[in-house]
């Protein structure tokens, strides 16, 4: 049984999703650093965990099944991380699907775009160009995790390494400003669930919904309150407190709004590649003493 005073990291990513890592190399690694129980939470897919699984788990590591869903308040997209569910939940499969589906949309909306910002390529060429920057990025990291690709995630990253490979940007950083940013790309989440539909789905599956990084949405404080409230009171269980990289006195006020919302308090580090020795997989502080853990959620007594 998880002990508090275990390492724990309840946000991270491989690249079943946005991160450089596969699933292997990010348990290898977590292990590596000592973490006791791992949520893998890949973005709106479980495939890195039930893959994981399959292959069969170290006995020195906990992994918890996780996801972390993109959804809407309003107009603003908010993730909220499942933690603790059945990888064979018929709900929460069918859930996932049509948020697959929903981001191949986006895919779509994105190159579509970014292809009338680039006559010299068809829309194809740009669907195939970023295809192609995801795929490679799983043969590379791992040939033995290699999704189909109506399974494989695809992001603006990958149309940004597209365009560095085609010589249209030095470097992913000024495809960004150049060609991909909100303002460039416009609107590009409106096929997302609403927050409070997605919180009741995941509480409908056994599993616990974590509002994730609320320190990163830049709202002002009271903004953020709003969303917390709202996301308190359609059900949600838990908020994300401790991360890497955290503000000066930020983990202090997220704890504050946890007490305030009766919400419990989550870690995780948000690992997505070993590009920093500051954002690393367990490397996060205690929670604050008027916190209550998430783990008491997760794993009861």
């Amino acid at each position: 049984m998880l002990q508090s005073a275990e390492k724990v990291d309840f946000h991270c990513h491989s690249t079943a999703s946005d991160g450089v890592l596969s699933p292997a190399q990010l348990l290898e690694r977590a292990i590596g650093v000592g973490v006791d129980c791992l949520a893998l939470t890949d973005h709106d897919t479980i495939a890195g965990t039930r893959w994981l699984v399959e292959q069969g788990v170290p006995e020195s590591i906990h992994l918890i099944p996780g996801c972390e869903i993109s959804t809407l308040w309003g107009s603003r997209e908010i993730h909220i991380v499942a933690l603790g569910f059945d990888l064979d939940n018929p709900d929460m499969l069918r859930f996932l699907t049509a948020q697959g589906r929903a981001r191949w949309q986006r895919f779509e909306r994105i190159a579509e775009k970014v292809s009338r910002r680039l006559p010299e390529y068809s829309l194809e060429q740009c669907l195939e160009g970023a295809l192609g920057q995801a795929r490679q990025a799983q043969e590379k990291a791992d040939p033995n995790f290699v999704l189909d690709d109506q399974d494989i995630q695809i992001g603006r990253p990958h149309f940004a390494s597209w365009m560095v490979q085609q010589g249209l940007t030095p470097d992913r950083n000024a495809a960004f400003d150049k060609y991909l940013s909100a303002k460039r790309i416009g609107n590009a989440k409106q096929h997302w669930p609403a927050m409070a539909d997605t919180v009741q789905a995941i509480l409908s599956w056994g599993a616990v919904p974590v509002l994730a990084h609320p320190g990163r949405y830049r709202m002002t404080g009271m903004k953020l309150q709003e969303l917390i409230r709202a996301f308190s009171q359609a059900g949600g269980l838990a908020m994300e407190v401790v991360g890497c990289q955290q503000p000066h006195g930020e983990r202090e006020t997220m704890a504050k709004y946890c007490e305030k919302f009766s919400l419990h308090g989550s870690m995780g580090s948000d690992f997505h590649g070993p590009w920093s020795d500051y954002v690393e997989l367990g490397r996060l502080g205690p929670l604050p003493e008027s916190c209550t853990s998430v783990t008491e959620l997760l794993l009861p007594a």
